[in-house]
């Protein structure tokens, strides 16, 4: 889609405000096709996280000792794999995430959903801050709303491949959306009232953020992960400002933006 700090200052802290575990009601058919993915990566078997080879019956692959995730059908692959190169992430840089979701694919610990979210803004940063601005711009202040399909888990990994080693069934993306706080209450609230909890967070964000150096995020996964946070502009605001124009300059300003994360 479309493909770098520039600050005379540092930015301001990443600070979360509030984060729930919501139980949405889900329809029938999305209830469906959640079941059945789930089961999908529950059924296949591991495999080797460098070659793909499958483990047979009544043989278990080694595991990476750091991660506890990451497994191998030889000494050798395990080596390259660590290594890796050309535009192929090693696990030696995947290695701490793949530990964080475990071998069940689920973050447990407060302060591991915080940093698998800070995780997922920062890879899309340079298209949803600028979106952020840009779009503020227009409509005035309010937030970013960010949502996915994927759980946190599946989306705060640094490349596409699940615990056993297999890849993502469907592609890993985010919908931006901008909202005032009446378009909140209107749009969001009313499709689901328990996003109503993170209201009084939101409206305080909104009010008091600084919009020259942060911007208030909702974030929303398919698992029932939602946090309310103040990010800072990685870039900054004027980086933003021209980037913002460029991207979504082009009678784009209304309706959603949807970023594959594998691809930018």
């Amino acid at each position: 889609m479309m493909s770098a700090n520039t600050a005379d200052s540092p930015p301001a802290p990443f600070r979360w405000l509030k984060s729930a575990e919501l139980g949405y009601a889900e329809d029938a058919n999305t209830k469906n096709s959640n079941q059945q993915m789930d089961e999908q990566e529950e059924q296949e078997g591991r495999v080797c996280f460098h070659c793909g080879k499958e483990e047979a019956n009544e043989v278990t692959f080694p595991k990476c000792s750091k991660c506890g995730v990451a497994s191998y059908c030889s000494r050798d692959c395990q080596v390259s794999n660590w290594k890796s190169g050309g535009d192929k992430m090693g696990h030696k840089h995947t290695c701490a995430a793949y530990k964080r979701v475990g071998e069940d694919m689920m973050i447990m610990f407060s302060d591991d959903k915080d940093a698998a979210r800070q995780d997922v803004l920062s890879k899309i940063r340079f298209y949803a801050f600028p979106y952020a601005v840009y779009k503020s711009s227009k409509a005035g202040r309010g937030l970013l709303f960010v949502q996915s399909d994927s759980s946190l888990a599946v989306m705060s990994l640094p490349i596409p491949l699940l615990s056993n080693g297999r890849s993502c069934p469907q592609q890993r993306s985010v919908f931006l959306h901008w909202l005032t706080m009446e378009e909140y209450d209107k749009e969001v609230c009313r499709d689901d009232f328990e996003m109503a909890a993170m209201r009084n967070e939101l409206k305080s964000a909104v009010e008091t953020y600084d919009d020259k150096v942060e911007v208030p995020v909702l974030m929303r996964f398919r698992c029932g992960q939602v946090a309310v946070g103040v990010a800072p502009l990685v870039p900054d605001y004027k980086l933003c400002q021209i980037l913002g124009k460029e991207y979504y300059g082009h009678g784009q300003d209304s309706g959603a933006v949807q970023l594959n994360i594998d691809d930018v």
